[in-house]
């Protein structure tokens, strides 16, 4: 990538997205870095299934941020700012209870980041969203990292 404009793209490792928009947009910031900005990675299947458990949907959401990253020449060591957004009315009234940070994604988020980052913790912000893409989509995550070379 010579050009000093953003690219975007979409990885083959990754479901392919309406096309509104790309997975991954690479943006040189100096000749030796790059931002990475990755688009929302939930726990959609390139089948068009959602597992209607949070954590599952979580899961699958890390794998896809892996595989964006890694797609870009990133890791999540790299990461530099992570936005999650959680629906917060399911229909489940047990879960519903629950504050949007105690639903179990974020206990998911720490065992993917103590495995691929070595335990690094970057800035975050969670929001409770009344709905996302799909009605069966409960968790979404979003991410930026930065690569020296």
């Amino acid at each position: 990538m010579s050009s000093s404009k953003p690219h975007a793209f979409n990885p083959p490792s990754v479901p392919t997205p309406p096309p509104t928009y790309s997975q991954v947009c690479i943006t040189p910031i100096q000749p030796t870095s790059k931002l990475v900005t990755l688009a929302g990675q939930t726990g959609l299947q390139s089948d068009g299934s959602i597992d209607l458990d949070i954590k599952v949907q979580a899961i699958e959401a890390y794998k896809a941020v892996h595989e964006c990253l890694k797609a870009a020449g990133a890791t999540p060591r790299d990461i530099v700012h992570v936005r999650h957004y959680i629906v917060k009315e399911t229909g489940n009234s047990e879960k519903d209870k629950l504050d949007v940070v105690d639903r179990g994604w974020g206990e998911v988020w720490m065992e993917f980041m103590d495995r691929e980052a070595d335990g690094h913790r970057p800035p975050d912000t969670v929001v409770g969203v009344a709905s996302l893409a799909k009605k069966a989509l409960l968790y979404e995550v979003e991410a930026w990292a930065l690569v020296s070379s």
